[in-house]
């Protein structure tokens, strides 16, 4: 199998006028790069012991306005949203819909986090395949390469196993800011812990995706990143300091979208600015949960 399946899928998408892409878009980069998951299934056709293959391009929110926005801005309102327990799926499905998302990941790349760019590279190469094996005569090769891609897909989702490793992609600061306020979106926490007498705040963020992380610690330019006991790296700030900068940050110059993470971090910046031992009430951030 071609090795060249990215750089053959979409070429000229991007606009020859860079004025033409907007760096708030790479918000949706983020949160796709937070909240996505990619499968092939394998269905049965109409004819007996007959099946086809079908890409999948999932992303999952609690938030159905803000996969709406999702919808529209990334995959043109042909995706589906459906319940799942307690939040939403936003399904591209098949090999149409599926490129119109890689489309617009080819315009805003995810910037970094192997995991991520390892899914959408499998996606990119399972469609490059399918087009170029249409024909019945190939079905047992097509079956022997895709059954190894959604083993591929599924190490990656279980055992976080990549083929390929990446470095950040040269992008200025504004692209990454809104690539972050998208991966905090999905991914991110705000709140309280008690500590003693007192309600520490705390913004957290915990993600398989370790140079993700890694660049929300660089980008804040505070903390440090650990790797949990259940495999995942975990970024915790509680400076009330650090804390500030980071409300403004993502309320101001790279706003949130999602209703409930931007209420939490409203209230959050309130206790912040008004802060006594005794103003961080829990009912506060309760209210919002």
């Amino acid at each position: 199998m071609s090795k060249n399946a990215s750089n053959d899928f979409g070429k000229n998408q991007r606009p020859d006028n860079p004025q033409e892409m907007l760096k708030n878009n790479f918000y949706f980069s983020g949160l796709i790069a937070a909240e996505m998951s990619c499968s092939i299934i394998k269905t049965t056709n109409k004819k007996p012991n007959d099946y086809y293959y079908m890409v999948v391009l999932t992303v999952t929110n609690a938030d159905r306005k803000l996969l709406n926005e999702v919808n529209r801005v990334v995959m043109n309102n042909r995706g589906v949203i459906s319940p799942v327990k307690g939040a939403y799926n936003l399904s591209a499905r098949g090999k149409s819909k599926v490129r119109t998302a890689l489309n617009f990941l080819e315009m805003y790349p995810i910037p970094i986090g192997d995991l991520a760019k390892n899914r959408i590279l499998l996606l990119k190469t399972v469609l490059v395949y399918l087009e170029s094996h249409r024909a019945h005569r190939f079905q047992k090769e097509k079956t022997i390469e895709i059954e190894e891609l959604r083993r591929k897909l599924r190490e990656v989702k279980t055992r976080g196993i990549v083929d390929q490793q990446f470095d950040l992609l040269p992008l200025d600061q504004d692209s990454l800011g809104y690539f972050i306020a998208g991966v905090i979106d999905g991914e991110g926490s705000f709140g309280y812990k008690s500590s003693g007498l007192v309600q520490e705040p705390f913004f957290m963020i915990a993600m398989k995706d370790k140079k993700i992380i890694e660049l929300i610690n660089k980008f804040v330019n505070y903390g440090n990143v650990r790797l949990r006991k259940d495999g995942v790296y975990h970024l915790e700030i509680n400076s009330r300091i650090i804390l500030k900068k980071v409300c403004k940050m993502f309320l101001n110059q790279y706003p949130l979208h999602h209703e409930r993470q931007r209420k939490r971090l409203m209230l959050l910046q309130q206790l912040l600015n008004d802060y006594t031992p005794r103003s961080l009430k829990p009912v506060v951030l309760e209210n919002v949960i």
